[in-house]
């Protein structure tokens, strides 16, 4: 089984800390860890590094996107996508979307892609096994002051 968490970052953020995400995953997974003060803290860090999710909106995109075309429903506080040889449970909040993945990578991917739709700068990270990625690589425009 695979467990991401997954988190809108700001734009802004997302483009000072593209190609050091190392960095703002060490970030997530000493929140996860932490507790106390300093777990409050970095909460407070986490917060203000990512954007709010709009729970319904990315609902109602989700339905859009897979439920013609693959077996998307919902049970109870879960989501969930089942292919072939794989499956994927989704719980939805305002600060993450957290993701379990059974079996092949073919519903994650799904997944993976109607994210991307629909906005580019989510960051996955699975903590158990020390991954990260953006789901959707974007490109900076670099700009040279001469």
């Amino acid at each position: 089984m695979r467990e991401f968490f997954i988190y809108l970052i700001t734009k802004e953020v997302a483009h000072s800390y593209y190609g050091k995400e190392n960095k703002l995953f060490q970030l997530f997974f000493e929140e996860q860890r932490s507790t106390g003060i300093s777990k409050t803290i970095l909460q407070k860090q986490v917060s203000y590094i990512t954007t709010l999710l709009a729970v319904s909106q990315i609902e109602k995109h989700f339905w859009e996107s897979l439920s013609g075309t693959h077996d998307w429903r919902v049970e109870g506080e879960t989501y969930s996508l089942s292919c072939k040889d794989s499956t994927v449970h989704l719980e939805l909040s305002d600060q993450y979307i957290h993701l379990y993945s059974i079996g092949n990578f073919e519903a994650e991917t799904i997944i993976f892609e109607a994210l991307r739709h629909y906005e580019s700068y989510f960051l996955a990270m699975d903590y158990g096994e020390r991954k990260y990625g953006w789901l959707s690589p974007f490109k900076l425009n670099m700009v040279y002051a001469t």
